[in-house]
């Protein structure tokens, strides 16, 4: 997501001559895995809000805990235009948040995802990653897609600025690819020392050495509406669903 304050963003367009390919799992542990495969969200691996319960990036959504709909193995993450209300005021929308704070989190590894996003005008999903216990900056986005243009997917690393901590700096890298509504995909992040990897199916499209983050990060996963992705258009349908197949951790057993 875009970060808890304003930022100053550096967009970097990502393309190489030669694709490079996602190595194979041989060196990797599992250390994280939901399949959604049970009859409601698994508390013991996610808690369904947002862990700081606070309006962010100008957006026009209320969390709340019934937005997590799982059926056959997908967790569909449901926006309804619908009030809520959140943060001491009343809103048009209400979404879901959820995130592994205080379960979940590592310092290294690859971060995966399989999911299918929805489209239209003002929806804003988003995999990402915040150090644990919460705070921000850093931050890493596996994926952001503002569902307008629901073939392009925003890959960005966040650092504190070096005159204000408390705001970012940021790299961001875009790929256009296929409709990602129409069909589910994989994103990947391969985070190491001194460097980060993005992967969408598999096929690198995005890397940054600067200001790799260094302490144990948590995971996130929500739906947003408006903020970066505007208000929604009168052709954006609800309910929107993000649907998730999986997502999974591992960490690096050989060096």
């Amino acid at each position: 997501m875009r970060c808890l304050l304003p930022i100053l963003s550096v967009l970097l367009l990502f393309s190489c001559e030669a694709e490079e390919r996602l190595s194979s799992l041989d060196g990797w542990e599992l250390t994280f895995s939901d399949d959604f495969d049970g009859e409601k969200l698994d508390y013991e691996k996610w808690t369904p809000r947002d862990p700081w319960g606070v309006e962010r990036n100008r957006e026009l959504q209320g969390y709340w805990i019934k937005a997590f709909l799982p059926e056959d193995g997908i967790l569909k993450i449901r926006c309804e235009a619908r009030p809520s209300f959140y943060d001491g005021k009343k809103r048009d929308y209400r979404s879901g948040m959820m995130s592994t704070s205080r379960k979940f989190s590592q310092t290294y590894g690859r971060f995966e995802i399989r999911c299918k996003v929805p489209k239209g005008a003002g929806l804003w999903p988003a995999f990402w990653m915040l150090p644990d216990p919460p705070s921000w900056p850093p931050e890493i986005d596996v994926l952001e897609i503002l569902c307008q243009e629901p073939d392009r997917v925003y890959m960005t690393n966040h650092w504190p600025r070096t005159d204000d901590p408390q705001e970012s700096d940021s790299v961001t890298g875009e790929f256009r690819g296929p409709d990602f509504s129409a069909a589910f995909h994989c994103f990947t992040v391969e985070w190491e020392e001194n460097e980060i990897r993005w992967y969408v199916d598999g096929i690198l499209r995005h890397r940054s050495r600067d200001h790799v983050p260094q302490v144990s990060m948590f995971l996130l996963v929500n739906l947003a509406v408006g903020g970066w992705a505007e208000e929604p258009g009168e052709n954006t349908a609800f309910p929107a669903d993000f649907e998730i197949d999986y997502v999974k951790a591992w960490e690096k057993t050989e060096k």
